[in-house]
Parts: structure tokens; sequence; C-alpha cells
């Protein structure tokens, strides 16, 4: 949450709210940690599955990505959509982009926990292969989108420095 911003020049002074980073920061950490359970699920996949391990999964996806989609809001959507144009990037288009990623990637983490939560039933809601490359898709998009994440603030931090 940006609690002051004002434009010198070409260079933007930024106030970040620090309980909201460290909010950021440390979904960051759970969602990683989550994404190397996912990739364990998937490196398993199809013969070497443990079904409790994607039961148990499937019950943490959604809390887990649906803070991450408030903490993305609350710094990175507040903060950048606030600066506006920095030189020649227009950080509010970006904050705006980022934010329907986000969303998107909230209805893919509600698909692939439908999936998992599936798995070793009768009627499984996904064959195997078709779970993989969600499991894959999913995870390695996340750890893309907390790298830049984490490359936006730290820059963010520099310019507030």
């Amino acid at each position: 949450m940006v609690t002051a911003a004002t434009r010198r020049r070409d260079t933007m002074v930024v106030h970040i709210d620090e309980s909201a980073l460290r909010r950021l920061l440390a979904g960051h950490d759970e969602q990683l940690a989550l994404c190397d359970i996912l990739e364990q699920i998937a490196d398993g996949l199809p013969k070497d599955v443990d079904t409790a391990l994607c039961h148990k999964t499937a019950d943490r996806l959604y809390s887990v990505m649906q803070l991450a989609t408030a903490n993305e809001r609350a710094i990175l959507g507040a903060t950048l959509t606030e600066m506006g144009a920095v030189r020649h990037l227009d950080l509010g288009r970006t904050a705006r982009r980022l934010l329907r990623e986000s969303e998107e990637d909230f209805s893919h983490a509600e698909e692939l926990q439908d999936a998992l939560s599936t798995v070793g039933s009768e009627r499984p809601a996904v064959g195997t292969d078709a779970l993989g490359y969600m499991l894959r898709g999913f995870f390695e998009a996340r750890k893309r989108r907390i790298a830049l994440e984490r490359e936006m603030v730290m820059a963010l931090l520099a310019s507030a420095a």
C-alpha cells in the first residue's frame, strides 16, 4: 500500500507499508514451498502418486492462493497503480495486467485443487498426463511470477531509500 507518492522529475519517492511487504514476501515463501510439493507430485506421476499428499495439497492450495492474491493487490496493485508512469514504463498498466494475471492464476489454482482432490478416486477429474501438465504449468508460472514480483519490490525499495 502506498502511503505517499510524489513525482520529482524522472524519479519517484515511494513509501511502502512494511507489514504489507512482509506479508507479500512471506506469501512468496509459502507459494514456493507449495510449488515444490506440486513439483514432487508431478515428478511422481503416473505411477508413484501419494494420494494423501495430493488431497492435503488440494486443501491448502486455495487458501495459499487466496492470500497471495490479496497480498499482491495490497502492495503491488496499490503501489504501482498510484505510481503511474515512470520514465517510459507505465507502471499503472503493468499493475493492472499483473492483477488480471493473478486472478487467472487463482482460477487455475481452483481447477488444480479440483483435480488434486480427486486423485485416487474412482472418477478422477483428469488423467495423470493432464494433471502433470496442469501441475507443471501452474508451479512454473508461479515461480516466474514470484521472481518478477520480488524484482519489482526490490526496485520499489531502492527508490524509497
